[in-house]
């Protein structure tokens, strides 16, 4: 049988854009990890699709596509850039109360403009809705036009790669750590409990937010066995945020490979792991 083509895994914070090559057929083997600098933030570059500068992201893409016989790009995107919303599954079941949700929160945007993907909790009662704008994945496809498919991939999904990648069982949180935004994602038995993202000018007020969230959220304050941070503000968020969680779990910074259970030939890194963790987490093969 012929053997799949790797996969291509990005994720871009700031002025950087993480990657990840898998080698198809290993068990979580990366050929490569890999970052690269730019002049300009990164992700600016990318959604907003400024001509000089996407086109040198382009240029980057194609270096790696060529270089790696990428036919499949993943893409983390940015959980500021989307609206997630639990509603109840009534809502869900009447296709009339699914539009008026949609129109009420995405309000401005033409619906067919609109890109609704619905997930299942644990809690049956309720669907995690996802609204993103489709200009998203038409940048997406312009970056990288001749691989065969481009995948978005939404920051709480991060989790649930990660349940199909370390099977780590009971309940555990994932924390997304970004310079103006974090996103949370909770998951008891290998299934979504919640997730929400908390966006801020200042970090120093992510207290007051965390709290805030926490009394409308029961699930964000609820046991955590294990608590994973990731991102290009880690060791920031955990510093000003560790004093709010339960002492109880383990809180672990994804920055070895041995964390995150992975294999590559390089040791040693130019850049800190956590960074590249969902750029890993999307590139390895589990569908």
């Amino acid at each position: 049988m012929e053997q799949q083509p790797p996969i291509l895994g990005l994720c871009l914070f700031d002025h950087q854009l993480f990657y990840a090559v898998n080698q198809p057929g290993t068990d979580a083997t990366f050929t490569r990890i890999g970052s690269y600098d730019f002049n300009a933030d990164v992700s600016e570059m990318l959604w907003d699709e400024s001509d000089k500068h996407f086109r040198g992201i382009q240029q980057t893409v194609k270096q790696l596509k060529d270089e790696y016989n990428i036919r499949h790009l993943r893409l983390h995107t940015m959980p500021s850039r989307e609206c997630w919303t639990i509603v109840p599954k009534i809502v869900y079941d009447n296709a009339d109360e699914r539009e008026r949700h949609i129109k009420i929160l995405m309000s401005g945007t033409d619906r067919s403009q609109i890109q609704a993907t619905w997930y299942t909790l644990s809690n049956q009662e309720y669907k995690f809705l996802l609204l993103r704008n489709k200009s998203f994945q038409q940048a997406a496809q312009k970056l990288a036009p001749e691989t065969a498919t481009t995948e978005l991939i939404s920051d709480f999904e991060i989790g649930s790669r990660w349940i199909q990648h370390a099977n780590p069982g009971g309940s555990f949180m994932t924390i997304g750590c970004f310079k103006n935004c974090i996103s949370i994602a909770s998951f008891i038995l290998g299934k979504l409990r919640g997730a929400t993202y908390i966006t801020f000018d200042d970090i120093q007020d992510l207290p007051y937010f965390w709290l805030q969230h926490t009394q409308e959220l029961s699930w964000m304050g609820g046991l955590h066995e294990q608590t994973y941070l990731y991102g290009s503000e880690t060791f920031h968020i955990v510093d000003i945020l560790e004093p709010f969680w339960d002492d109880t779990g383990t809180i672990t910074k994804m920055d070895s490979l041995e964390k995150i259970q992975v294999n590559a030939d390089e040791a040693t890194y130019g850049f800190s792991l956590e960074k590249a963790f969902p750029a890993m987490m999307l590139a390895l093969d589990y569908d």
